[in-house]
């Protein structure tokens, strides 16, 4: 529906009694037009306008993506390792079982010459990250080094808990373990070598117990625990947060990456629990508009967004181009939190 909201807009003034006809079942199109369709217009275009600001500078490996495939296979990456799951061949593996990459070593796993994927050693004290070029030079990454597309998903974690969220990052610099409900995992699930990054990256503080919980969590690691490194560890838990979450310990916070909140029926259950629980939790979407329509959902529960809607340092460095929209489109692209 965004795509052919966009398109419109792009064609002028014209195109909205078609706009709204298209987006009138959707609660976001009902409550920007509200605001009149100058403001609507205006809303959009200001969101487009923001391509350039949204870019990450730095990189220099092919930062706009069509059709996963044909970027992977550009950059030679198709049908390896963790990165078999940014494509839909590999979809008949449930989430979490991919078949483990030829060899099992970090480079394997990675797909990508040595020295090109984080280095599997520790730091000695942990520092608060702001951005991928501090990053990539903290780990002695090449700016041609494209790990930032799946490590968006672990960093995007740890900047929240070391400095978006302040009683987790006090608790990590008093040497504490830090309890994460992470939900709605899916590729996250063949990821943990990238997630062990966090555990490098706390170096001298304290340790993170992720609970990655959701329906895609499959039966054979329900339920199991993996300490994937000494700072880190994760357990399964399959179902849906709202009937799962009264048999877990309470959460320091609650963190949902590319939630698309508007998108499942099943979040407003999960948003009950977390109003309840009156703990942070923090989101990240894909795009602008994504994050209007999670605004709605979270004032339907009786939430009000404490950490206001802001680009995330860490989202992927790779556009999504989106068919037929202008809008920009990133993997974690924005992070937006409440209960703060």
């Amino acid at each position: 529906m965004l795509a052919s909201l966009e398109v419109l807009v792009d064609k002028g003034r014209e195109g909205y009694c078609l706009v709204h006809k298209a987006l009138e079942i959707t609660t976001i199109s009902l409550n920007l037009w509200a605001h009149g369709v100058d403001t609507f217009y205006m809303m959009l275009q200001a969101m487009m306008e923001r391509e350039e600001e949204l870019e990450i500078k730095g990189f220099s490996f092919v930062c706009v993506m069509e059709h996963s495939c044909n970027w992977l296979e550009s950059m030679g990456l198709h049908g390896k390792g963790m990165w078999r799951r940014l494509c839909t061949c590999f979809k008949q593996y449930p989430f979490g079982l991919l078949p483990p990459a030829e060899g099992g070593s970090m480079a394997r796993v990675w797909a990508v010459e040595h020295g090109k994927y984080p280095p599997d050693s520790p730091l000695q004290e942990y520092l608060v990250l702001s951005s991928w070029a501090e990053y990539y030079e903290l780990r002695g990454l090449p700016a041609d080094s494209p790990v930032a597309l799946i490590l968006s998903f672990p960093l995007s974690l740890y900047s929240i808990v070391t400095s978006l969220c302040v009683p987790t990052k006090t608790m990590l610099s008093k040497g504490r373990e830090v309890i994460v409900h992470y939900l709605g995992p899916e590729g996250e699930l063949d990821w943990l070598p990238a997630f062990s990054e966090i555990g490098y990256l706390l170096g001298g503080s304290g340790s993170l117990h992720v609970m990655m919980i959701g329906p895609e969590v499959p039966i054979a690691l329900a339920g199991g625990m993996t300490a994937v490194n000494p700072k880190l560890r994760v357990t399964f838990v399959r179902g849906l947060y709202q009937e799962e979450a009264n048999a877990l310990p309470t959460p320091h916070v609650v963190v949902a990456l590319n939630s698309q909140l508007e998108a499942h029926s099943s979040w407003t259950g999960a948003l009950e629990v977390i109003k309840a629980q009156a703990v942070p939790a923090f989101f990240t979407d894909y795009a602008e508009p994504c994050c209007v329509n999670a605004k709605q959902m979270l004032r339907a529960t009786g939430l009000q967004i404490t950490h206001p809607v802001s680009a995330n340092p860490f989202r992927s460095p790779v556009r999504n181009q989106i068919a037929d929209t202008n809008l920009p489109w990133y993997s974690n692209g924005f992070v937006f939190g409440v209960n703060t």
